[in-house]
């Protein structure tokens, strides 16, 4: 059977579809800011129904800030025959193979869930974080993050308003993503031996831990209704020593901090703060390592809301080495776009512009020799109120060409007048 079309629009799902098979999927809206996956079950054989006849009022709930470093991961677990009505991966693409490592995790989780541990919901954040137990209930395999629980969702568990018009907490997101964008980071966060066209046990530069949709049923999660599946993502629970927060930033790394100021600035993350970057340690040498979490507001649709804390780190002042901008020098947007329609999501064009052009700029930038600071700044607002520079480079090549012009000849003129920019920056 061929595999039904489940796309999030404008403004933020209200609503999910009940399938006959008890399965829940966002509903159609309408409106620009498109995010498409084909919801395909893992064994091929069942398709979601999406027909307006069978959908119902939900509420919604996601996102927030919580802990994790790379727990031990046992070697790969076969995977199992999962009961559909607890715990299963989306995968829409046949070709994808989960790695090892994320069957670990997902069949971890389903363990726990299956010996009657609760999910334990975070105390922290805007959205409804759950951390999953495993079967002893002693220790944490993964954190679930259920679209219907983000932040102005209608489902969110933290009394935030609702968003009537779809718009999330950033601007330039859009509330019922984040789970989605979640994924995104992990997909793009390839590792230095090269492109990530799969998931792939290798660790990625920038150390996102491992992110997967899943389908989840339980009665500990955030049901103002009666009980039914949530779709969200699903992210290795990582052991770590609190957040960068909790210390000076002085003791990190440089290139710890510089990893995480590539991967924001090429996502445009709307949302980087000290506290949802955790503190972890290697095991061979104990050296502390930074491990980025909560990536929902990655991937925009503008630069307005940009925020990179690391900014006023001393590190970022410092210049990247050889081996960070051969990487650099790796990234291709077009590549990056390709991928996640390989793994189901068709970017908007708004977000895929965002993406090219931060990939631009950092490339442009280190080629020039720009620290991350250098590069940075440029990207986020001085106040509130005044532009960011690349704000007012995206505005001004939007004057320079004809209404109906191409995405590329667009691109290119962005290209020029950053070019022009950047050389009076450093002149």
């Amino acid at each position: 059977m061929s595999s039904a079309g489940v796309t999030i629009l404008n403004p933020v799902p209200r609503e999910l579809l009940l399938s006959s098979n008890g399965y829940h999927t966002p509903l159609h809206l309408t409106g620009q800011d498109e995010l498409s996956v084909n919801v395909k079950e893992l064994n091929g054989t069942e398709d979601y129904d999406v027909s307006e006849n069978n959908c119902r009022r939900e509420r919604d709930v996601s996102k927030e800030e919580e802990g994790r470093e790379d727990a031990a991961i046992e070697p790969s677990v076969p995977r199992k025959a999962l009961d559909r009505d607890l715990l299963e991966p989306v995968i829409v693409n046949k070709k994808i193979e989960l790695a090892s490592e994320v069957w670990n995790m997902i069949n971890m989780t389903y363990e726990g869930l299956n010996s009657g541990n609760y999910p334990i919901r975070s105390a922290e954040g805007t959205g409804g974080a759950y951390f999953m137990l495993d079967s002893t209930g002693q220790n944490y395999v993964s954190v679930f993050k259920p679209i219907d629980e983000e932040p102005m969702a209608v489902n969110n568990p933290r009394g935030l308003p609702f968003s009537a018009d779809g718009e999330g907490l950033k601007k330039g997101t859009r509330v019922g993503q984040g789970a989605f964008r979640e994924v995104a980071a992990y997909i793009l966060d390839h590792p230095m031996s090269g492109h990530r066209s799969l998931f792939g046990d290798q660790k990625g530069f920038a150390g996102v831990p491992p992110t997967v949709m899943v389908k989840c049923l339980h009665e500990g999660f955030n049901h103002p209704g009666e009980l039914t599946t949530k779709l969200g993502s699903l992210q290795m629970f990582m052991e770590n020593n609190g957040s960068c927060e909790d210390m000076g930033p002085g003791a990190f790394p440089v290139k710890e901090v510089h990893k995480i100021t590539v991967l924001d600035m090429r996502l445009a993350n709307a949302d980087r703060h000290a506290g949802n970057i955790l503190i972890g340690k290697e095991e061979e040498n104990g050296q502390a390592v930074l491990i980025p979490i909560d990536h929902g507001y990655c991937l925009p649709t503008s630069f307005e809301d940009c925020t990179f804390e690391w900014l006023y780190w001393p590190q970022a002042r410092q210049p990247y080495s050889p081996e960070i901008i051969d990487y650099i020098r790796s990234l291709n947007a077009d590549e990056d776009i390709a991928l996640l329609k390989f793994h189901g999501w068709n970017l908007p064009v708004e977000c895929a512009r965002t993406l090219q052009i931060s990939t631009m700029l950092l490339k442009k930038g280190v080629e020039r020799g720009m620290t991350p600071f250098g590069i940075g700044s440029l990207m986020c607002r001085e106040s509130l109120n005044k532009e960011s520079v690349i704000e007012g480079i995206v505005k001004a090549a939007l004057d320079s060409v004809l209404p109906g012009t191409s995405e590329e000849t667009f691109l290119d003129a962005v290209s020029e007048i950053m070019d022009q920019h950047l050389d009076e920056i450093l002149s």
